[in-house]
């Protein structure tokens, strides 16, 4: 399986926000603002699996609409969505993190409806951890 270049699919102004929320570090890296040196840690370990072929279809931002009796309620985006491969190339499952620094109240609520209305687990990283998860996929 090839490597695809990685996609964003939000995000990507092109601008720097004028104020991060929980006064986190946020940076550039290869043109795309992360909103924390975290998220920005873990886009730089992902973009290393890719080119090692561990993991392929990098997606920055991917968004999950969250409905309710046909009608759009809200929106949860993750950080990182990518596919884990195994020694032969095969997609062996599909991985949605979010590097978290805070947890909040309203993120636990989105949480779960993602993921009872879409059958996916969302991998939590803690900010103050992610130099443990360099070449590591859940």
């Amino acid at each position: 399986m090839t490597n695809e270049k990685v996609s964003v699919s939000t995000r990507e102004t092109g601008r720097r926000p004028t104020r991060n929320k929980y006064n986190a570090n946020g940076r550039r890296v290869d043109g795309y603002w992360f909103a924390s040196d975290s998220e920005a840690k873990r886009y730089e370990q992902l973009k290393i699996m890719v080119e090692e072929g561990m993991i392929d279809k990098l997606e920055l931002q991917p968004e999950y609409k969250i409905m309710l009796k046909n009608q759009h309620i809200t929106t949860y985006r993750g950080d990182f969505r990518y596919a884990v491969l195994d020694d032969m190339g095969r997609i062996k499952k599909v991985v949605l993190e979010d590097v978290k620094g805070m947890v909040t109240d309203v993120y636990l609520i989105k949480k779960k409806l993602v993921e009872a209305e879409y059958g996916i687990k969302i991998i939590e990283i803690p900010a103050s951890k992610v130099n443990q998860w360099a070449g590591i996929t859940p």
